[in-house]
C-alpha cells in the first residue's frame, strides 16, 4: 500500500510538471503571463496532491483500524476457544480417571473373588486327597502284616 501511495505521488507530480512544460512551449505568452500561469498551475497539483494525501492517510487509517479489530477479535475467538477445548479436556481426562479407578476396582473385586474360589477349591482338593490318601493307607499296611501275597 505504502509503494502505491509514493508510486502515486511520483506519478502526479511528474504528470503535472510534464503538463506545465508542454503549456509553456505552445502557449505563447508574455513572461508574466507564464510565471501567473505556472504559478496558478503549481497551487493546483500542490492542492490535488494534498487532498490525495488526505485520502490516502484516511484509507490507511481506517484499515489499520479493521485490521486492529480483527486481530482483537481473532484473538478473543482463539482464546475462547482454546478454553472450551482445555475444559473439554479436563472433563474427559476426569471421566478417564474415574473408569479406570471403577476398573481397577472391579478387576480387584473378580481377583479376591477368584482367589477365594481357587482357595476353596484348592482346599477341597486337599481335603479329598487326604481322605483319598486315608482310605488307601490301611488298607496297604494290614497287607503288609498278614505277610502273603497275592
Amino acid at each position: 500500500m505504502a509503494d502505491n501511495k509514493g508510486d502515486f505521488l511520483v506519478g502526479l507530480l511528474v504528470g503535472g510538471a510534464l503538463g506545465a512544460a508542454l503549456a509553456l512551449l505552445y502557449a505563447p505568452q508574455s513572461g508574466e503571463e507564464t510565471r501567473e500561469t505556472l504559478k496558478r498551475k503549481g497551487g493546483e497539483l500542490k492542492d490535488t496532491a494534498l487532498d490525495k494525501y488526505e485520502k490516502v492517510k484516511d484509507q490507511t487509517s481506517s484499515i489499520a483500524s479493521q485490521v486492529k479489530d480483527s486481530s482483537v477479535t481473532l484473538a478473543s475467538s482463539v482464546k475462547e476457544s482454546a478454553s472450551n477445548v482445555a475444559g473439554r479436556v479436563g472433563e474427559t481426562l476426569g471421566k478417564v480417571k474415574s473408569d479406570v479407578s471403577e476398573g481397577v476396582s472391579d478387576v480387584k473385586e473378580a481377583a479376591a473373588a477368584e482367589a477365594s474360589s481357587l482357595s476353596a477349591t484348592a482346599r477341597e482338593q486337599a481335603n479329598r486327597l487326604k481322605q483319598a490318601a486315608a482310605a488307601t493307607t490301611p488298607a496297604t499296611e494290614s497287607k503288609s502284616s498278614n505277610g502273603s501275597t497275592t
